[in-house]
């Protein structure tokens, strides 16, 4: 693999008008790395992407690109350091496809400005690895989004800098061309050592093809990491506000990100809901629940069971103790108060045993006093009983007083009707 020399920020602070808009960043890309950077609107961004690619001088702190000042050399030299990969591709001439590619070698032109054998070799490569060789005639003018993309990057991989920038490279693309897109530059930095760093605004592809996140905010940095460390529920809510599920996919093992969508403030219940749960059986009650408006409450869970892990992640109130531990009376009286607070009790159709049973005559204990209650009921109490029976007569004396439901679906729809009519 070429040696390339990676790129440093040490403390930058840039801005318009007098208006600082990055305050004291600090960042550094090695060869071969891929670094995703997001953030919100407004947060820096794209200015930082300007002041690497000397195109907004900084007002203090430096650049460094394989230990050269971009800013301390000729424009042309500089050139050969930083390439970027912009949103769209702006035209006011209708230049064709080759044109395109063969700017990206103008820093390297001899004095004449003419391209040598070197530098067609590298155009022609260029544009087969962007897979944009057979439109090389075409006026880019006539191609769809996806190509002219593809032909930017062909100029990019062309102008054979150290540090490629992309600023939304995939803005413009189908779903198809992202994936060829973003796999081409994860090649780049593996097989040419480049140290790229990306602007994404779609965070689940930021994981997907990122090495390393790093978040702004108001102009400051304010964390990175490996997408696992940086994509939390918590980061979602403080800089993007916006609730959101965050958990590991089974089939990558990278964070995936599910944002949540907002209740109809007209629709919003003024009132909770507590879920009684355990082994995952509750957790799509949570989150639907959560979706119409109201606040949720859990428990008793046991910690690191998939329920606790979804509240968790949802951060929900909830009642906790640890795994394989009976529900305790400290906790009980707990989770009394909360199901005494709450305007509706669902309980999932979760296995009982001496563990978590309390949790169950709670819920009946709550029907005999009118709490309006409803039971999720799709496997048999027999099958998951394991009390010697307590279980299941509680549970019969549960649906005897509660709505009875066999779906998610069916509960949603049950709470949405009550909430049009005001009940």
């Amino acid at each position: 693999m070429p040696a390339h020399d990676g790129l440093a920020v040490e403390g930058v602070w840039a801005g318009y008008g007098g208006r600082d808009v990055l305050r004291d960043v600090s960042l550094t890309v090695e060869p071969g790395e891929i670094v995703g950077v997001i953030g919100p609107n407004g947060s820096g961004k794209t200015t930082l992407i300007r002041v690497i690619s000397r195109a907004l001088h900084p007002t203090r702190g430096r650049i460094s690109v394989g230990g050269q000042d971009p800013y301390a050399v000729p424009a042309r030299r500089a050139a050969r350091l930083v390439s970027v990969v912009p949103q769209d591709l702006t035209l006011v001439f209708p230049y064709s496809v080759l044109d395109i590619v063969l700017m990206g070698r103008t820093p390297h032109l001899g004095p004449l400005g003419t391209a040598r054998a070197e530098d067609w070799a590298k155009v022609r490569w260029a544009m087969t690895v962007a897979n944009v060789q057979h439109l090389a005639d075409r006026p880019v003018g006539e191609l769809s989004g996806g190509e002219r993309q593809r032909v930017v990057l062909a100029q990019a991989l062309a102008q054979d800098a150290p540090v490629l920038l992309l600023d939304e490279p995939t803005t413009h693309l189908d779903i198809r061309h992202v994936v060829e897109f973003m796999a081409l530059v994860q090649r780049m930095g593996r097989d040419d050592g480049k140290a790229v760093v990306a602007i994404m605004h779609d965070l689940n592809l930021a994981a997907a093809t990122c090495g390393r996140l790093v978040c702004l905010d108001g102009g400051r940095l304010v964390t990175e990491g490996a997408p696992s460390d940086v994509l939390t529920r918590a980061l979602m809510w403080d800089v993007f506000g916006v609730e959101a599920d965050v958990s590991t996919s089974e089939a990558t093992g990278l964070p995936a990100v599910l944002v949540s969508t907002p209740a109809d403030p007209a629709e919003r219940v003024a009132g909770r809901a507590h879920v009684v749960g355990g082994a995952g059986r509750g957790a799509a009650a949570m989150r639907a629940l959560a979706d119409l408006g109201y606040e949720v409450t859990a428990g008793v869970l046991h910690s690191g069971d998939t329920d606790e892990s979804v509240a968790a992640r949802l951060g929900l109130l909830r009642v906790t103790v640890p795994p394989f531990s009976p529900v305790d009376e400290r906790s009980s009286a707990d989770c009394w108060e909360l199901i005494r607070a709450a305007s509706v009790v669902v309980v999932a159709d979760a296995p009982f045993g001496p563990g978590n049973v309390e949790n169950l005559r709670l819920a009946v204990e709550a029907a005999r006093l009118g709490s309006r209650t409803i039971a999720l009921d799709q496997v048999p109490v027999e099958e998951r009983d394991f009390t010697g029976g307590w279980a299941t007569a509680l549970w019969h004396e549960l649906s005897a007083r509660a709505e009875t439901v066999t779906t998610v679906e069916e509960l949603a729809g049950a709470l949405a009707g009550s909430m049009r009519r005001g009940g």
